[in-house]
């Protein structure tokens, strides 16, 4: 009777556990769903990668480290110097002339004056501002890098269904070459010419295969994951901004490089640290008090002193000022040197990518049309025994090189945009 009660109760745990585990393992199988389905749209749009590499970026990390450190650094400067303590041993009364020991307890504190505490956190809080400049920097080139490469894994997919498109018009011609073969209005040569440019493009689709791997792999590799990792299907560009967006004027003047802030924030360093060169021809000073213990043969008693740094060494002093002064206009010119550089790539990038959208605006509004009605004209006048087969392949051929001509420039506009975003520090 004990067994069965056992075997009852065991029974009737295990039927109350079920609906537990059932919960547990529809859970997991929740989780690892959405796992799945985020893996499936990572890829698809360029946004998701940039939040993804942006997370994951170990140089960021190192860079929000180096900020965080100068942070600590500046508010460490605020504070005043360590104080020292002082024991001293005399075992001689010169009053006397008997050995009377005494023993000196004290405390000395060194009190930086004229402000000079100050001007070293003014400086090291410069120093965490260029930090975090050179973060922004790296996020900024970091952005650049997915933003081109995603447009490069975009083209390469795209170019492989251009191909795909052409190789089915070259199917139909080769079928309309091979029922004039057999009707004995065509010649051999016409199909066999027909057929190699089929493979020739076959073997574009290859190359642009290989083109779109290559693409993955850096993007996967930005995003710390295996080379061979699976990314979604890219689904479309980036929309390019209006054409009044991209005036180099506006450009130059909305612009907030972290390479100019860099520049900027070096510049109120070394100024402080100027400042603070002129500042050491005062003295600091150090106070100090202390108790005395005579060991008995005398009362006890206190102590307190003030003691100055002399600035004796006129050429130390000179030499630092120099040092700083010249370092001081060092900054300036750098800033200077790269507000310069930085106008001129402007100008450059936005002068290319008005050359590359109106590449992309004839070639798809005008150029496009134009070889797609002469590729279907050429292929009804062949199959009517109107025309020969060259000015059939003729078309095709220059219909497929404009369309890959419109993915070039297209590839172009996106990697002018991502250059002109890094350098005005911001997204358009």
């Amino acid at each position: 009777m004990r067994s069965n009660t056992k075997t009852t109760g065991s029974g009737r745990c295990a039927r109350r556990r079920w609906p537990v585990r059932a919960l547990a393992a529809a859970l997991l199988l929740f989780i690892v769903a959405a796992a799945h389905a985020e893996d499936a749209r990572l890829g698809a749009t360029v946004d998701g990668l940039l939040a993804e590499a942006t997370r994951l970026s170990p140089e960021i990390a190192a860079r929000a480290l180096d900020t965080a450190a100068a942070e600590a650094g500046a508010r460490a400067a605020g504070w005043l110097p360590d104080p020292t303590l002082r024991v001293t041993q005399d075992e001689i009364d010169v009053l006397g002339g008997t050995r009377r020991p005494k023993q000196i307890y004290a405390i000395e504190q060194e009190f930086p004056l004229w402000g000079k505490r100050e001007l070293k956190a003014a400086a090291d809080r410069a120093r965490a501002d260029v930090a975090r400049a050179e973060g922004r920097m790296a996020e900024a080139e970091l952005a650049e890098q997915v933003k081109v490469v995603f447009a490069q894994y975009w083209v390469a997919h795209r170019a492989g269904a251009v191909l795909q498109e052409l190789h089915t018009i070259e199917r139909g011609i080769i079928e309309t070459a091979r029922n004039r073969y057999a009707q004995g209005r065509g010649t051999q040569t016409d199909v066999l010419r027909a057929s190699a440019v089929l493979t020739r493009h076959q073997t574009g689709i290859a190359r642009f295969s290989a083109q779109k791997r290559s693409a993955q792999g850096v993007l996967n590799v930005l995003l710390l994951r295996d080379p061979a990792a699976p990314l979604a299907d890219p689904r479309q560009l980036r929309p390019l901004p209006p054409a009044t967006a991209l005036a180099p004027a506006a450009l130059i003047a909305r612009a907030d490089n972290p390479r100019i802030a860099a520049a900027k924030s070096r510049i109120v360093a070394a100024g402080a640290n100027r400042e603070l060169a002129r500042k050491e021809w005062f003295p600091d000073v150090t106070l100090s008090i202390g108790a005395i213990d005579r060991k008995g043969y005398g009362p006890n008693g206190y102590m307190g002193a003030v003691s100055l740094r002399v600035p004796l060494q006129w050429g130390l002093r000179d030499a630092r000022e120099s040092q700083t002064q010249a370092e001081l206009g060092a900054a300036e010119a750098r800033r200077d040197a790269s507000a310069q550089d930085v106008a001129r790539t402007l100008v450059e990038a936005a002068a290319a990518l008005a050359g590359a959208r109106e590449t992309v605006i004839l070639t798809r509004d005008q150029l496009l049309p134009q070889l797609d009605a002469a590729v279907r004209s050429a292929g009804a006048a062949y199959g009517n025994g109107r025309t020969e087969l060259t000015p059939v392949l003729d078309a095709v051929r220059e219909l497929g090189e404009a369309k890959l001509s419109l993915l070039a420039a297209q590839l172009d506009e996106q990697r002018q945009l991502a250059a002109i975003e890094r350098l005005i520090g911001g997204t358009l």
